[in-house]
Parts: structure tokens; sequence; C-alpha cells
């Protein structure tokens, strides 16, 4: 698919106003501008944040966007435990994935 740039702008403009907004939670580890699919299968760019080995920082973020704890899917991968929770923020998709170790016996 080709995008020109300025497809990205809504999204590139909410990824950096939620790090400045919520500037007092630890930042995640990764963060990202990218490609979702609407209900309609059109692609639309939003943001996704992504924390490595701390629950406490998903549910900081989670709490932080406002996103509701019965939209947090779960499943197992081969990282461990992945948490994702969606919403959307400023008009604008956000995808909210955590990957932590589950603890062994």
């Amino acid at each position: 698919m080709t995008t020109i740039a300025a497809s990205q702008a809504d999204a590139a403009h909410a990824l950096m106003m939620l790090l400045v907004e919520h500037g007092d939670l630890p930042q995640p580890d990764e963060f990202e501008v990218c490609d979702f699919e609407t209900d309609t299968g059109a692609p639309d760019w939003g943001v996704t944040l992504v924390v490595h080995d701390s629950l406490t920082r998903f549910e900081q973020w989670r709490a932080a966007l406002d996103l509701h704890p019965c939209d947090i899917t779960y499943s197992a991968c081969h990282h461990g435990a992945c948490l994702v929770a969606t919403g959307e923020h400023s008009g604008v998709p956000v995808e909210l994935f955590a990957v932590a170790d589950i603890p062994t016996k």
C-alpha cells in the first residue's frame, strides 16, 4: 500500500499528545504510528503503545487512557502473557499492548 505522509498526521499528533499529557507516567518501551483496519476494511492510522515485563505500567497506561478493563484481552504467547486493550484518543485508534513473563512453578 502506498501512503502519503500527511495521512498519518492525526495519528502522529495523537501519539505526541499522549506522551505529553501523560509525561508523569513511565515511558512505554515502544510506541509507533501504525495502520489499523477499520470496520469497513479500509486502512486507518492509529497508535500502538507497548510495555514489556510490567503489568503495573500496563495498568497505569490503561487507566490514563481510560480504556475499560472489560476490553482487555489476554492470550498466552511465545513471550509469556500478552494483554491488549484497545480504544480511541482524539478520534484515533489506540492499542495498548503488554508482554510479561508467566512465572514458572
